[in-house]
């Protein structure tokens, strides 16, 4: 069989595609255009027994004898010529095969080819060890062998201006004077996406000892291929990131680490040709960073060191000049680069190595762009992802065009990521929590009065799922609100506008956050107002209407979600936000918020793609107009600290946490919203009720089914974060957009992703149909709700098939195209059509040409790229016709086109290629008939997110240690009933016995309120006695039953709680001067000014941080209070046993304390037991010095400690006979007491 030397390309063949093109390549029809110009025609052919014009191929000539090679050749280098890209491409010979005689050869792009060596064009390579280069770099013609453990590596030999290569791209970026020169002319290099092509099978005679005309073994993705062997292929360094250090930075393709101290190297440079980063540092309008209004985001760039730039490098500078305080990943070929002061975060953070060469240079290929620039936003670092929008091909055409000298590709800033806008899913899939970003405002007036109450307006969201939570509110002087709000979302990342925030709120921020990124907009210009907001927003959805009207699929009856949309102003916004704009003032702030984040996102190019599908909430706090969000459980930023409610005390993490030990779910979306009910438990008495019967009827007898249920979620992804994925790639920007040049298969992945959100959504509606079964046993109308289709559960059956029936998710699933059926898509089908017409007037010929020749064996043959050639044989070559014109033969068989065929191959074609470019965009079009349904999408996940916390709960009490109950929550029939609080021996929620070492722990009955019973329980005992447990205990048991969920107690009644008061533990805020005192006084201050009759109030030894006479007045005047004023809920534990004297007779109060056993040891030291069981009474002691001893004090240092008590309370017996304490007037300003005493002498 013949063979001709070709690259396989003609004009109507092997179009350029989009590098982004998810399709594979498909074989197109032949051209005859491009067969007339590869061979000579023959008129009027003749018979004879082989035409003059064509050559016998390889199986038709005389065998050459072979060269034997055996097992011997096994682990040895060799080169291997591929005549089509006239390229020796180099790898090693893997396997012997006895039973055919053949090599496994394995090149060193990890492509592995089975070959007969006697029947190739090889040499054999020598290995000698030379200087190591990065494994990418240099043209294998012209190259030194280099060994690296094991593998060659070819380094170029030409030096200085040995960069020959015509019209290259990136032949100015010479990054640095010395070395670094034979690493940047290859950027064409770079951009080659190399991949297998199919044997082609083409008539020619090959003088080569091989047969390797028959294929290229690398082709441009973008189109064309190697035509140069001075491009040579990228050796193989791209692998996947392992643990191993060593092993990361050969995955990153950095070459070994130079000799020499390398951050020394640049010194020098750095100190003579960057002096303008030094002292006399400049902002881009020439400011010093002492001037008003400097912006160190910038740097100005001095002319004459532009001048000493090459293309390349300017080329950086200019965007490095602009973004100063972000990481660049500067994209050249195939690799992310990292320059100067970027290089070297990259080899601190990243553990990547430098170049070679005078200037601080390292590098990644683009696989593994993820891990590394989520190592760096992690960290703290902004990345400014820089891609390449033109191929040298793109460059080489608008050079031509406009006549320009420029010789550097097009680069453009495509993304800017950050911890806060992390959005692909292996960066995120490690941590379900959510990462928010939060922009925070103030109004104008509370800056200039510091007196007077703050307005903030908050915007905050999670860019992973497109969550985005509005609200603006009124604060105390303290930012109250704003610090819960803070302490609850832990927000990564801080938006905020340059001096317009107030220093107390400046304090709030830095106490309640955990090192979050800050970014300062400037007001106005950057940090939007609310009417360039209103704009803005109006802007966005205007432009989705529009999309989502001019994108309907013609074919489909689906229907938009979005039907309330109108042409007014405000009909084509979500119902939050058009509220939001129509309440006018008190709006504004949060609008403005929302402004800051939307500049923000706009610079990271996720703005459109995460507003137009994004899901609107209101804070709680927040109440627009019509809208009215649902009354919680306050629980504040000391509630949530002190009662460790998500973060322990201990090293910040959920272990140990109330919320470790309620989380059961599996998936993702259910722990984030476990994470929202637990910050804030309900309120209404029916909606705890509506829960508790839910959490109820997924017990018992319905555990199996909601076992099977939770087991069926475990195959789940996180459906929240993919479906935010999915909408936001329905519109293509940023790293996604069709100009970027990307070598990874991105349309590829996106497919992948659109196919798992539909299998995602599939297996959410199967489950829950699945568990519906229970609904016919259980009375839960919550449950009712969420599993009935139509109601909770959306009735999304319809739209799944319609994408059932367009196309085969499996299929198209491995092969990374869709292929849509029958009737999916019109522009498609009719492409088809066409095809199908033309190939059917193929066939009808055939039969006429078999009918004229009068041989029904004659039939079409493709040989290579030519398709549809008449095959006759031989014996028939009298009767050919003139007009065939002769192509190919073999033994008995001679091979023709006509000019009718010729005629429907150039139509086939045009036709084959319309259908190619729509199918290039039906995965586009199908994602916007997706996201048509995303308010339906996005309940489907909600309702799958309740049930699995929903079960959560109902298996949480099977962990409790002791008994659980299902608590009674008791309404309020009248104002005048007391709230009430009993619980009958309650356990704590978190601790356990095995945890406490030795014995078990001690459950408790404990009743605070009610009929017959004091509402404030004054509680004393020894030091570690338990009676700070004690009150943690009575805290998380209100919030569980709040909650839904059980509570570790034989029985449990409570009056509904609004709001949770701890006051608790000893630590200062230093960072923003507050002492510990100074804490623990504004703590109680915000429980004086925000307590009611419905709260809970939990006080630890107050007063404890400043001497005994005014701690001791502090307590008592608060305590006084809450009885007498606030006439809430509450237990008061100290040490101040004063207290106890005053309130022994009081009504209003019960004395209770920890109880323990106290005994004489060694040396008359009492040793005290401690029982843990609350008792009735007040205790007498403390026994702080038991506490020194089994701290373990030396029995010399008690003693005198022992005496010191009993004399002092003989001292204060004398005391209190000869003057009287009396309280005047507590008031609370600035976190403070102001108190004042008069002592009267009796």
């Amino acid at each position: 069989m013949s063979r001709r030397r070709s690259n396989g390309h003609s004009p109507l063949i092997n179009q350029q595609r989009q590098i982004t093109s998810f399709f594979s390549k498909t074989t197109s029809s032949p051209s005859p255009i491009s067969s007339k110009s590869k061979q000579t025609q023959n008129p009027n052919p003749c018979p004879g027994p082989s035409p003059s014009h064509t050559t016998p191929s390889p199986l038709q000539s005389k065998p050459k004898p072979k060269k034997s090679h055996g097992q011997e050749v096994v682990g040895k280098r060799i080169r291997v010529y591929w005549p089509l890209d006239n390229i020796w491409y180099e790898g090693y010979v893997k396997l012997f095969s006895k039973d055919n005689g053949k090599h496994l050869v394995q090149y060193d792009d990890a492509e592995e080819e089975l070959l007969d060596l006697g029947e190739e064009k090889i040499e054999w390579v020598q290995e000698t060890v030379k200087t190591l280069k990065r494994l990418r770099r240099g043209p294998l013609s012209t190259s030194n062998e280099v060994v690296v453990d094991g593998h060659v590596v070819m380094e170029d030999e030409d030096k200085e201006g040995s960069n020959d290569v015509a019209d290259d791209d990136s032949s100015d970026e010479d990054w640095g004077k010395s070395g670094d020169k034979d690493l940047v002319a290859e950027e064409e290099e770079e951009l080659m996406e190399l991949e297998d092509e199919e044997d082609d099978e083409v008539p020619t005679t090959s003088t080569n000892k091989g047969k390797r005309g028959l294929r290229s073994k690398r082709k441009l993705k973008g189109g064309g291929n190697l035509g140069s062997a001075k491009k040579t292929k990228c050796d193989k360094d791209v692998m996947e990131p392992t643990p191993n250090v060593e092993s990361m930075k050969v995955a990153n393709g950095m070459n070994t680490v130079v000799s020499g101290d390398a951050s020394a190297r640049f010194i020098v440079r750095e100190a003579e040709k960057l002096h303008f980063l030094g002292e006399v540092r400049r902002d881009a309008k020439k400011r010093f960073p002492g001037d008003a209004n400097y912006d160190p985001r910038t740097l100005y760039l001095p002319p004459d060191f532009l001048k000493s730039l090459s293309g390349g490098q300017r080329q950086w500078w200019e965007f490095k000049s602009k973004h100063m305080d972000k990481v660049l990943f500067f994209k050249m070929g195939k690799f992310y680069e990292l320059f100067e002061m970027d290089a070297h975060i990259g080899a601190k953070e990243l553990g990547l190595q430098y170049m070679k060469g005078e200037q601080p240079h390292c590098g990644f290929p683009e696989k593994n762009f993820s891990m590394n620039v989520e190592k760096l936003a992690r960290k703290g670092y902004r990345v400014l992802v820089i891609e390449q929008t033109e191929t040298p091909e793109q460059m080489e055409l608008r050079r031509k065009e406009d006549g320009s000298k420029d010789k550097v590709v097009k680069r453009e800033i495509c993304a800017v990521v950050t911890k806060g806008t992390l959005t692909e899913g292996e960066m995120l899939s490690a941590n379900p929590d959510a990462s928010y970003l939060m922009a925070v405002t103030e109004n104008s007036q509370n800056v200039a009065n510091q007196n007077t109450e703050r307005i903030f307006g908050v915007c905050v969201v999670d860019v992973a799922t497109s969550r985005v939570i509005l609200g603006q509110f009124g604060d105390d002087l303290e930012c109250s609100a704003l610090s819960c709000l803070l302490s609850e979302l832990r927000p990564v990342e801080i938006i905020k506008p340059v001096k317009l925030l107030g220093p107390e709120t400046e304090k709030v921020l830095l106490r309640h956050t955990r090192s979050p990124l800050v970014n300062e907009l400037v007001p106005l210009l950057e940090f939007w107002d609310a009417e360039r907001t209103a704009q803005e927003i109006r802007r966005i959805y205007r432009c989705t209407v529009d999309q989502l009207v001019s994108g309907s699929p013609k074919t489909s009856n689906l229907h938009s979600d979005d039907s309330h949309l109108e042409e007014d102003d405000l009909g084509c916004l979500p119902d939050v936000l058009s509220e939001l704009m129509r309440t006018g003032e008190n709006g504004i702030c949060a609008l403005s918020a929302l402004g800051g984040v939307l500049f923000y996102l706009k610079q990271a190019f996720l703005d459109e793609t995460l507003l137009r599908f994004a899901k609107f909430e209101l804070l709680p706090s927040s109440g627009f107009g019509d809208i009215v969000s649902k009354p919680y459980m306050v629980l504040d930023s000391a509630a949530l600290e002190n009662l460790e409610i998500f973060e322990n005390s201990r090293n910040g993490d959920s272990s140990g946490t109330i919320y470790a030990q309620l989380n059961h779910c599996v998936t993702g979306f259910g722990k984030r919203l476990l994470k929202t009910w637990l910050a804030r438990p309900l309120y209404h008495v029916e909606l705890i009720k509506e829960r508790q019967d839910a959490v109820a009827s997924l017990q018992g007898v319905n555990l199996p089914y909601a076992l099977e249920f939770r087991k069926a979620m475990t195959r789940l992804p996180d459906m929240e974060r993919l479906l935010a994925r999915v909408f936001s790639s329905s519109k293509a920007c940023g790293r996604n957009a069709n100009k970027v040049v990307l070598y990874e298969d991105a349309a590829k992945k996106q497919l992948q992703e659109f196919i798992s959100a539909l299998h995602g959504c599939e297996l959410m509606v199967q489950i829950c149909c699945s568990l519906g079964v229970i609904l016919e046993h259980v009375e839960s109308r919550q449950l009712h709700h969420l599993l009935t289709p139509g109601q909770g559960l959306p009735d999304v059956n319809s739209i799944l098939k319609h994408f059932k029936d367009a196309f085969d998710w499996v299929q198209a699933n491995s092969s990374g195209r869709i292929i849509p059926h029958e009737g999916v898509d019109i522009e498609y089908d009719s492409s088809c059509e066409k095809v199908k017409e033309i190939e059917s007037h193929l066939t009808k010929y055939l039969q006429e040409q078999r009918r004229l020749l009068g041989n029904k064996s004659i039939t079409y043959a493709t040989v290579g790229k030519d398709s549809y050639l008449l095959e006759v044989p031989e014996s028939l070559r009298g009767s050919i016709p003139r007009d065939y014109e002769l192509c190919s033969s073999k033994k008995g068989i001679f091979r023709y086109w006509t000019p009718n065929i010729k005629k429907s191959l150039t139509e086939l074609s045009e036709a084959e290629t319309g259908k190619e470019s729509s199918l290039k965009s039906i995965l586009h079009r199908l994602i916007g008939q997706f996201c048509e349904h995303h308010l339906k999408w996005r309940q489907l996940v909600s309702v799958t997110a309740e049930l699995d916390v929903l079960i959560s709960l109902a298996i949480a009490s099977d962990y409790f240690e002791g008994p659980s109950c299902r608590p009674v929550i008791m309404s309020s029939s009248c104002t005048n009933e007391v709230p009430h609080f009993s619980a009958k021996s309650l356990g704590h929620p978190v601790l356990k016995s095995d945890s406490l070492g030795k014995g078990t722990f001690v459950s408790n009955d404990i009743t605070i309120g009610g009929s017959g019973h004091a509402s404030f329980i004054l509680l004393t005992g020894p030091n570690m006695g338990g009676k700070s447990t004690l009150l943690r205990q009575v805290c998380l048991a209100a919030i569980l039953a709040q909650l839904g969920a059980d509570v570790p107690a034989e029985s449990f009644e409570l009056s509904p709680v609004d709001r949770i008061f701890v006051r608790m533990g000893a630590r200062d805020h230093i960072m923003v001067g507050q002492s510990t005192f100074l804490t623990e006084l504004s703590e109680t201050a915000t429980m004086l000014s925000y307590s009611t009759r419905n709260s809970l109030v939990a006080l630890d030894e107050l007063g404890r941080g400043t001497s005994t006479s005014d701690g001791q007045a502090i307590a008592e005047s608060v305590l006084e209070h809450f009885v007498y004023k606030v006439q809430c809920r509450g237990m008061f534990s100290t040490h101040y046993h004063r207290l106890a004297v005053d309130y022994q007779n009081n009504p209003e109060v019960s004395l209770c304390h920890m109880a323990c056993q106290v005994g004489n040891g060694d040396g008359g030291v009492e040793e005290v037991t401690f029982l843990y069981r609350l008792t009735p009474g007040a205790c007498p002691k403390s026994y702080g010095v038991n506490i020194a001893r089994l701290a373990g004090l030396r029995s010399h240092h008690q003693s005198p400690a022992m005496y010191i008590p009993n004399k002092t309370r003989k001292q204060k017996r004398r005391n209190l006979k000869c003057a009287t304490l009396q309280l005047c007037y507590v008031t609370v300003t600035h976190s403070c007491f102001i108190i004042f005493f008069h002592h009267i002498s009796t």
